[in-house]
This record gives C-alpha cells, sequence and structure tokens, in this order.
C-alpha cells in the first residue's frame, strides 16, 4: 500500500484538499448551469412569430408603446387611456403566447371605458430580452411604474388581469402590493403541479410518448429554481379578487381554482360550464361585472 499521501505535509494536503473542493464546485456549478438552462427552456417557449394585425376597431386607439424595464429590458405594450373615473388595467398573457392574440379582451375593455395597458413579457411578441421568473415579475413592477410616472396614473387606480402563467405573475405582485383589484384567470397553484400534471395527463405530447410515468416522477423530485408559487402568495391579497376557470380546462385543470379560493375564503370564485384554455370570451362578462363592482377612487387619474 502507498502511504505517501499520509506522509505528505499539512500545507500539501490543504493544497490538494483545495484543488479536489474546486474541482468539485466547477463540475458542480457546471451541472446547475446545465440543469437551469434546461428547466427554462422546459417552462418558456414564448411566441415571437404569429402576430396577429391589429384590429381595425382598436387602430388609432390603442398605442403601440415602448419602454424599459427596471433592468433595462426594452419591451412592448399596447396602451389605450382611461375614460374619467375608470380603472386602467394591465392584461398580463399565458406563456407561449402574445398581446396580439387577446385583442378580444382588449377590445371588450375599451368598449366600457377602461383603461388597458397589454403588456409583452421580455422575449415574447416584440420585447427584447429572455424570460425568467424573476424577469417577468420586474416587467410587471415596470409596467406599474411606467403607469405611474409618465401616464399619472395613481396605483389605486390599476387593476391586475393575469391569464395561466400571467395568472402567477400577477398574483406575486399583487401579493407585495395594493391595488384597485386582481383577477386571475386560468392560473395553476405553482409550476410543479401543473408539470406533474402536463406530464402525467401526455397534454405536452399527442400519444404521451416520454410525457408519461418517467417524466412525472422526474417532475415531482426536480430541484426546481422557478417556482412560480401562487398558492403560497393568493393569501395575502386582501383586496378585491377574481378567480375565473372553465371546467372544460384541460391545461390547467379546475381543481387548481379551487384550491387558490381556498386559500384566500375572500376571493369571488367563478366556474364557466363553457369555454376552455385557449380562450377569454367565457370569462369577460364576469371580469366586466367585476370590475363595475369595484368601489370607485376618489383619487384622479
Amino acid at each position: 500500500m502507498n502511504l505517501s499521501f499520509f506522509n505528505t505535509s499539512k500545507k500539501a494536503k490543504c493544497c490538494i484538499y483545495l484543488v479536489l473542493t474546486c474541482i468539485f464546485s466547477f463540475q458542480f456549478c457546471q451541472s446547475a448551469s446545465a440543469f437551469g438552462n434546461m428547466e427554462t427552456q422546459l417552462i418558456y417557449y414564448p411566441m415571437k412569430k404569429n402576430i396577429v394585425p391589429m384590429r381595425m376597431e382598436l387602430q388609432g386607439k390603442l398605442q403601440d408603446t415602448y419602454f424599459y424595464s427596471l433592468d433595462g429590458v426594452k419591451l412592448n405594450a399596447w396602451y389605450l387611456k382611461a375614460q374619467p373615473n375608470k380603472p386602467t388595467v394591465i392584461y398580463c398573457h399565458g406563456q407561449g403566447e402574445n398581446i396580439s392574440l387577446w385583442q378580444s379582451v382588449a377590445q371588450a375593455l375599451a368598449d366600457n371605458g377602461y383603461g388597458v395597458f397589454m403588456l409583452e413579457y421580455r422575449g415574447h411578441g416584440r420585447s427584447e430580452g429572455s424570460p425568467l421568473e424573476t424577469g417577468l415579475y420586474i416587467d410587471l413592477e415596470s409596467s406599474i411604474k411606467y403607469l405611474k410616472e409618465i401616464e399619472n396614473i395613481h396605483q389605486n387606480n390599476i387593476v391586475l388581469w393575469g391569464r395561466s402563467m400571467g395568472g402567477a405573475v400577477v398574483a406575486d405582485i399583487a401579493s407585495r402590493d395594493r391595488f384597485r383589484g386582481v383577477i386571475l384567470e386560468s392560473t395553476f397553484t405553482n409550476i410543479r403541479d401543473e408539470a406533474i400534471h402536463l406530464t402525467s395527463t401526455g397534454i405536452m405530447e399527442g400519444d404521451r410518448g416520454f410525457w408519461g410515468n418517467m417524466a412525472t416522477k422526474f417532475v415531482k423530485t426536480l430541484p426546481m429554481t422557478q417556482k412560480f408559487d401562487t398558492e403560497n402568495k393568493i393569501f395575502k391579497i386582501n383586496y378585491p379578487l377574481l378567480i375565473g376557470h372553465s371546467v372544460n380546462d384541460k391545461t390547467v385543470p379546475v381543481g387548481m381554482a379551487y384550491a387558490l379560493a381556498k386559500r384566500n375564503p375572500n376571493a369571488q370564485l367563478y366556474i364557466s360550464q363553457s369555454g376552455s384554455h385557449h380562450s377569454s370570451e367565457w370569462l369577460i362578462g364576469r371580469a366586466l361585472h367585476f370590475l363595475s363592482s369595484l368601489t370607485p377612487n376618489l383619487v384622479n387619474n
């Protein structure tokens, strides 16, 4: 047996330990970085193409706006100023979408005098940058700052509306501050629950394939760095909140809406018997009723 290592001086041993630690740390960081990149690619598939032309009814009303996020990313939004004594709705779309897909929402809000700010997240549509959970939160915070400082809209005259992943973004900001009201449409409890649902049902592939038991077990134990943990934030929203969901939603099961409502008993829960995850028409009427029920604000825009 070679005992030369045990006869090595303490100083030499320390150097050896240091080198081994550096090698291990480097390999660990490389693995963590690779995992982080894989996680990001699995979560986000932003739609930068297939931008639908603006409806003729909205042309000349919606202003095509560009502004910079708090961390310097150039963002795009469609903006329409509210009529007097009406709040402005910041609309946050879902993952794999862009603002041009939800012109029916913008049209309904505009027709009823509400202000509209359709936010395009970083990496989506015509916004620059790459999507990341913390980045999406910054984008919404930056939108609020833009409306307050550039458009002179008081925060108490702002309503946050988020659908699907946009609901998770809205829930985070809404749980840390106060606004006129909040609408969560087709929103999941957290990204792990949603990933388990998508893999176990095979929605991510037509014929289950890899997205079967193996993938479900994988996402159950995956040490996820991006959480979108709406379930553990929603109880902090202590002002008007509407949770809307369709029973026909296959992408985000309606059970998640019930779970979120259970976490915030003061929330209004609306379950529609029509619609799906990929439409919003089923919620528009109920959302307009919710908006009209909000206590008028004495703060002028």
